[in-house]
């Protein structure tokens, strides 16, 4: 239905973007995007992995080396790692995902990877209440079969523990057990080995055993584990002893004394409010968080390498299509959370900032820019002009960089005089001690506060001295913020990395073998996440802008700034997508609810919430953008190429036999003679520019002049086939009747007597003539 249609030709479907995208890359020879934007819930991921499955359907692979069975199973195993249930989406994305797809010169799938950034790990530690951990630990700790549960020493009732919430019900255990067979039957599809697999549920079920360790601090002030048995368990899986373990977890929090930059612990041991014990406790749950959040983040770093080994190869490939699945807009009031919103959800919604901004200086004002630079008369009201609200003022209030040196000060005329970024701040707050979640809400408001008019305001304050209010999507959507725990986030904790060596060092071949191939050098760990394949051999082969943001200005210098990390990383993946031709996706969530459909009803019956609607449309200008595109001239080409893809649209007498010096009067003489009107298109100074439709039409024509071409030329080499037959034909004639003839002729004599005697008389003279042959041979041998 979709498959070699142009884009004017398919109906509205997310088939006919991945269609149009491609025809696109086949044509131009140029890498393509494909870009998802909307609200958690409104299924981004859902149609994401439609376009992949249509674009390797419709394209082929080279080797089978991307299969619709293979992309099932990555889809699959990404779902279990990195989704969860949230108030807003019962299967919600928590990272962000980068898919290449790389084509050779025939158009077929000649290589594939994928790239993810910002995973929100802190999920494996604590979440909302009513929210859940990822997937990947309920077919962990309830679907898997005894056998696997006696090895992980998971075969002992499930005990309380710090991460994860038990018991299970008995219909969840089935439901587990069934996902857990489908999990492992992924990896027997991407070519995963037993003892890496292995090495896979080893490590998540160590971390398993850590919750249940637990920690607790001794008389004489030091770290320990809370439970012993369950340490010495998770130490077994990892392959290495307790001791090592607890060396590794707790030697740099009981060193937490030592004043440093970015220490994970706020308060040192000789804190003069006397609650040394309860500050110690702290500082040894925080060193085996770090630990766990190490541990998930490498076990992600890992299974992301061995999908992306599973699918690369050798072959050269010509250009490429990106397509990028992001965590939907996080607004956890609209669905009756009133506890705000995190700093994982922050994250999530300045990346959809950024895509919007993006969408926005694509679709809006880059043609606005090329109307001018071509001296195109355009009267239309191309946006709605809202500069209070625009996507790019509230990109510059999380993330404008400082414009001079490091001063921390609550002045009143900073405001004036270098306002700041909510992520700049964050990480400046980070650094000094004695800062607070508090100091940090004050400063914001200092830098960026609120207006004197509350409706062209972009940050309102509440009641409460932790929460705020950002106008997110052009003032459409405000999302209230709890900045409780901010700082905390935003600090390294030491045993953090100290995760990545205790993986290394492993006694256990398989698991120190699998993450020494998988890291491939020094990795990113942001807040959100690794960067996986940042520095390794897993990178996306036209990413090198986003390892090059990384390497170069300020992210060099910040390199170690958790907190601006985030804006680093989606500096590159939005660098990488200006360098591709862009397709944008809009995905309207029809309810507040709607993501939540699998779990509960649809409220009024799966009617439209209309203002719901109606915000989301104006928020991310689509109606803006329709505007322009009908009111202006959105399809544009170079004179030279206009003329070499028309020309044969005009009289032969008109057309250019010698090289054209003057391309723009060539293009005018060839439009005139064109069945086009004159207000369908402009003439700019290197370009022809058409309204909405006028080029589809001469594309039309152009197709109608090529079919009677080719229809003709077809007509003349099928004459001329057919009358080389015609003539072998006359001559197989000829001979058949000659045959019949002789045929014919010998049946009327072949009775006859004399005709009898010359048969039988015949062979005798041969053998006559035989003798008198011999008898001149062997005299002329003679």
């Amino acid at each position: 239905m979709f498959r070699g249609c142009k884009r004017d030709d398919m109906p509205p479907h997310i088939y006919a973007v991945a269609q149009s995208a491609y025809r696109n890359m086949l044509t131009s020879r140029t890498d393509q995007s494909i870009v998802f934007l909307g609200r958690s819930g409104s299924g981004k991921s859902f149609n994401f992995g439609h376009v992949l499955s249509y674009l390797c359907h419709t394209a082929g692979t080279v080797n089978r080396v991307l299969t619709v069975e293979k992309l099932r199973a990555i889809t699959t195993l990404l779902e279990y790692f990195g989704h969860s249930r949230t108030t807003l989406n019962s299967n919600a994305t928590r990272f962000t995902v980068v898919f290449s797809l790389d084509f050779d010169h025939s158009g077929q799938i000649a290589n594939a990877s994928l790239q993810t950034f910002m995973l929100d790990r802190e999920r494996v530690l604590r979440r909302p209440e009513d929210e859940a951990t990822y997937k990947v630990f309920y077919l962990l700790l309830a679907g898997m079969d005894d056998r696997l549960k006696k090895e992980y020493y998971l075969d002992a009732p499930l005990k309380p523990n710090l991460f994860f919430g038990l018991p299970f019900r008995p219909e969840d255990v089935q439901h587990a057990n069934l996902h857990w067979i489908k999990a492992q039957g992924c990896l027997d599809m991407l070519g995963v080995k037993e003892e890496e697999s292995k090495a896979l549920w080893s490590v998540l079920a160590s971390i398993y055993h850590l919750s249940v360790a637990g920690v607790d601090v001794s008389a004489g002030g030091r770290f320990q584990f809370a439970d012993p048995q369950a340490a010495q368990r998770a130490a077994a899986l990892l392959g290495t002893n307790m001791e090592e373990l607890a060396r590794y977890i707790f030697q740099s929090g009981e060193n937490a004394s030592i004043p440093t930059t970015r220490s994970t612990f706020r308060t040192s041991p000789t804190d003069k409010s006397g609650n040394f014990t309860e500050t110690k406790a702290c500082d040894a749950r925080e060193a085996l968080e770090g630990m766990v959040l190490g541990l998930y983040g490498e076990t992600f770093n890992a299974l992301v390498s061995l999908v992306n080994r599973a699918v690369s190869s050798s072959s050269r490939t010509v250009s490429s299509i990106l397509v990028l699945d992001t965590p939907g807009f996080q607004n956890p009031a609209s669905c009756g959370r009133t506890d705000g919103a995190s700093f994982d959800d922050l994250c999530h919604n300045y990346i959809q900032e950024r895509l919007q901004l993006l969408f926005h200086e694509n679709t809006i004002v880059a043609q606005q820019d090329k109307y001018t630079q071509e001296h195109i008369e355009y009267n239309g009201d191309g946006e709605s002009h809202c500069d209070a609200f625009s996507a790019a003022a509230i990109v510059n209030l999380i993330d404008k960089p400082m414009q001079q040196g490091l001063v921390r000060t609550s002045n009143l005329d900073l405001r004036n005089a270098d306002q700041r970024g909510l992520l700049w701040l964050l990480d400046e707050e980070g650094i000094f001690p004695g800062s607070s979640d508090e100091s940090f809400v004050e400063r914001l408001f200092i830098h960026n506060g609120e207006d004197q008019n509350r409706r062209t305001s972009l940050l309102n304050k509440t009641h409460h001295a932790l929460h705020f209010v950002i106008q997110h999507m052009r003032g459409t959507n405000p999302v209230l913020y709890n900045a409780h725990g901010w700082l905390k986030s935003c600090r390294q904790s030491p045993s953090l990395r100290a995760a990545v060596l205790l993986l290394h060092d492993s006694h256990k071949e398989n698991i120190s073998k699998l993450f020494v191939t998988c890291h491939g050098g020094p990795v990113s760990m942001t807040v959100g996440g690794f960067v996986v394949g940042m520095d390794g051999t897993s990178s996306l082969r036209r990413a090198s802008s986003i390892r090059r943001t990384y390497a170069t200005g300020t992210a060099g210098i910040k390199r170690k700034s958790i907190c601006l990390q985030v804006k680093f990383q989606v500096d590159g993946i939005v660098e990488t997508l200006r360098r591709s031709r862009l397709h944008f996706v809009h995905c309207i969530l029809p309810q507040h609810d709607s993501g939540l459909c699998d779990l509960k009803p649809m409220a009024n019956d799966g009617e439209l919430n209309v203002p719901l609607v109606r915000s989301q449309i104006r928020g991310s200008q689509v109606i803006d953008a329709a505007r322009m595109n009908k009111q202006g001239f959105p399809d544009h080409m170079s004179y030279s190429e206009f003329r070499r893809r028309f020309e044969l649209l005009a009289p032969t007498e008109s057309r250019h036999s010698s090289p054209v010096l003057d391309e723009k009067k060539a293009a005018e003489t060839l439009i005139e003679h064109m069945d086009i009107d004159k207000t369908q298109y402009k003439l700019g100074l290197s370009q022809i520019f058409f309204r909405t439709g006028a080029l589809l039409q001469l594309e039309e024509q152009r197709d109608d002049r090529l079919q009677d071409t080719i229809v003709r030329f077809q007509a003349l080499c099928r004459g001329r086939l057919a009358r080389k037959h015609l003539a072998k034909l006359k001559v197989q004639d000829v001979a058949i009747r000659c045959i019949q003839r002789n045929v014919r002729k010998f049946t009327v004599i072949r009775s006859w007597p004399w005709w009898r005697l010359l048969v039988k008389v015949l062979p005798l003279l041969n053998v006559h003539r035989t003798e008198e042959e011999l008898r001149r041979d062997r005299k002329s041998v003679v």
